[in-house]
């Protein structure tokens, strides 16, 4: 911008104060400038910041979310390698309660037995166990261990004819295979 100079007309002389003035707004405009980009620095800064976070808020939300499940995993794989070793115990005790059932004794020790087992499948039930139902059933894979295929008229060809080990699920998942025969 250029200086404007203006005389005035009764003494000749030129004003200067206005030189001064244009000189001010124009260092004043500049200041202007500077603080504006300054502040657009900033705030480009001020977003960056943000962003960041939101990041690091989002990353410690999936950690708090992993850790949780990770604990909950610990929890569940100690109780079932407990289980997995109780499942011979429930074996033998269901072979002693079908051999007493066999010799068609009901004495107080098959009762008191039968009482262990059921208590003890109850508390196993609660922490999730169920069996693998197998007889009658269509062979599965996923659920069935075959160990032959026999010739039978109780079931279709393909379906569990017998159960050889009884199979068991810890929430949902197959902790034992059952072994059956299968129907040829």
């Amino acid at each position: 911008m250029t200086d404007i100079k203006i005389s005035d007309k009764k003494t000749g002389k030129k004003n200067v104060s206005k030189t001064k003035e244009n000189k001010e707004v124009k260092e004043l405009k500049s200041k202007i400038e500077n603080l504006e980009e300054e502040l657009e620095k900033l705030r480009g800064e001020a977003e960056s910041y943000k962003e960041q976070l939101l990041r690091k808020a989002a990353e410690f939300d999936n950690y708090k979310r992993r850790t949780e499940r990770e604990f909950l995993d610990n929890i569940q794989n100690a109780s079932q390698e407990l289980i997995l070793e109780l499942l011979p115990v429930v074996d033998d005790l269901e072979r002693s309660i079908e051999h007493a059932r066999e010799e068609e004794t009901d004495t107080p020790m098959l009762q008191g037995v039968e009482l262990v087992y059921k208590n003890l499948m109850s508390l196993l039930e609660k922490r999730g166990l169920k069996p693998i139902k197998s007889v009658g059933e269509e062979f599965d894979p996923d659920k069935h261990n075959a160990l032959m295929q026999v010739d039978t008229d109780k079931v279709e060809s393909g379906y569990v004819a017998d159960e050889h080990v009884k199979g068991y699920m810890l929430n949902d998942k197959v902790l034992r295979h059952a072994q059956v025969l299968v129907a040829k």
